[in-house]
């Protein structure tokens, strides 16, 4: 088949391969976008699963909760929400949980995570269009399998050459978010590191106190 069809051009293998990525990329980012709402809380955001570390979480106006470490779930935060008016600051320290609602405490955490949230609503942005392109990088493929099933070469040939000029663009948009992580990565540390300071600040200054039992 080689002799008489040559798939080896090093145009259409780049891209196939490009497409075969986009398709990768495109599938999980479309679904994650398009996938309703669930109950309950109704914007739960896992801000960073640590390795170590008791968790925290802090829910805001609109069930908005930001949630980190081990060992907690949704459905722990729902059961304290239940019971708290309001915005608060939830947190476990040598196994006893706690909150805060002191006004002041609320902002020094949410400056905490405001630039690593930055960072993610930009990534969340050039995550939709990377799934744009692989949408279009997929159309590509299929028509590409059309014409390698009616040995059409020529066809194959111009179509990698839309497809090679159509997935720069993804990989301009893969180094972008490879940059990203790694600044998001870096905030998550810091803002974590940051919080468990106010944790122990909140604890020394009583402006925590026992988190109510879950209802």
């Amino acid at each position: 088949m080689q002799a008489r069809f040559p798939f080896a051009s090093s145009r259409i293998r780049h891209a196939l391969l490009l497409s075969a990525a986009a398709a990768a990329c495109a599938a999980p980012l479309l679904a994650v976008h398009a996938a309703p709402p669930s109950d309950g809380l109704k914007a739960m955001h896992a801000m960073h699963r640590s390795e170590g570390g008791e968790p925290y979480a802090l829910v805001r106006a609109g069930s908005r909760v930001n949630m980190t470490g081990d060992k907690v779930d949704g459905a722990d935060i729902e059961g304290i929400k239940r019971s708290v008016q309001g915005e608060f600051f939830w947190f476990r320290k040598d196994g006893k949980e706690y909150i805060v609602q002191d006004a002041a405490t609320l902002a020094r955490v949410r400056q905490a995570w405001a630039p690593m949230e930055k960072t993610g609503a930009e990534m969340e942005k050039q995550g939709k269009e990377m799934g744009r392109h692989g949408e279009a990088m997929g159309a590509y493929g299929t028509r590409m399998a059309l014409a390698a099933a009616t040995f059409n070469q020529a066809k194959m040939e111009a179509l990698g050459k839309q497809m090679e000029e159509a997935g720069k663009p993804m990989e301009a948009l893969g180094k972008k978010m490879e940059v990203l992580g790694e600044q998001m990565e870096a905030q998550q540390k810091e803002a974590d590191r940051a919080t468990r300071g106010i944790i122990g600040e909140a604890l020394a200054n009583g402006v925590a106190r026992p988190a109510p039992k879950r209802s």
